[in-house]
């Protein structure tokens, strides 16, 4: 069966500290896209993730302008009232440039903190637009030994339920939250989750038996990590050739589509 892959989770754009091998250019993307066999990607700078965030959402539209393949995903940060005091206006723009996405990681300072006063009104017009927003950085996303950085399972939780509208995905879980992200989901059904950071065994399959395919995406995590992880997990899982579909891109693209 021909698989129409969809990459949810992966950036590009000069770093402050790269690494060898480092994937910075669109060319050098492509080229990874084309090996592993991944026909879309859903992409964000660099550095906007390394908070010059202006800087790198605009840089981002002009880096990948005229690839049809590759969609732009804007970063913000996680408390947005002091930077957008004028959300409606920042986010109409958004929509118009062609942005259907957008990327949020727990601030260095208060990270823990979501109530509505602090994240500020921006979330509001995401929700409004049913803009999907993807988390990072959370507790369900490390390993136990790894410092903590933010968004508890708690905190994701208070959040799915003061903005359900907002289709919410957790990037890079981890097999080791297992516990506690299975009961977050079914209490949670505007939550999804990536999985190229997955390594349960067989947990594609049990995730699509708990929570069901329609909530699960494939990333890559490129350029920190390479997409055959998530890719085989998918390819191999004992699901329907549906619920692979579903998985591999058409979630991700249905989410992307319902943007109002």
């Amino acid at each position: 069966m021909e698989m129409n892959f969809f990459d949810a989770n992966c950036s590009i754009g000069k770093l402050t500290r790269p690494t060898p091998e480092t994937i910075m250019t669109v060319e050098q993307l492509l080229t990874e896209m084309e090996h592993f066999n991944i026909n879309e990607a859903l992409v964000c700078h660099n550095q906007a993730i390394e908070r010059a965030i202006d800087t790198g959402n605009r840089k981002i539209l002009k880096m990948i302008k005229g690839y049809p393949q590759l969609h732009p995903a804007w970063v913000f940060p996680m408390h947005t009232s002091v930077d957008y005091t004028n959300p409606e206006k920042i986010v109409s723009e958004m929509l118009d440039l062609g942005v259907r996405s957008v990327r949020i990681e727990p601030s260095p300072y208060n990270g823990y903190l979501v109530e509505e006063w602090a994240l500020g009104p921006l979330w509001k017009q995401f929700e409004l637009h049913k803009v999907p927003v993807m988390l990072v950085g959370s507790d369900l996303s490390r390993y136990p030994d790894q410092p903590a950085k933010g968004f508890s399972a708690q905190n994701v939780y208070e959040i799915c339920k003061r903005y359900p509208n907002i289709p919410f995905t957790l990037l890079r879980i981890n097999f080791s939250a297992t516990r506690v992200l299975l009961p977050l989901l079914k209490e949670c059904p505007n939550l999804h989750v990536e999985v190229s950071y997955f390594t349960a065994h067989r947990g594609v399959e049990y995730l699509s038996q708990n929570i069901g395919a329609e909530r699960i995406l494939f990333g890559s995590g490129l350029p920190w990590g390479p997409p055959g992880p998530g890719k085989v997990s998918i390819n191999y899982a004992e699901i329907s050739d549906e619920e692979r579909k579903l998985i591999a891109g058409d979630n991700l693209r249905r989410l992307m589509n319902e943007v109002s």
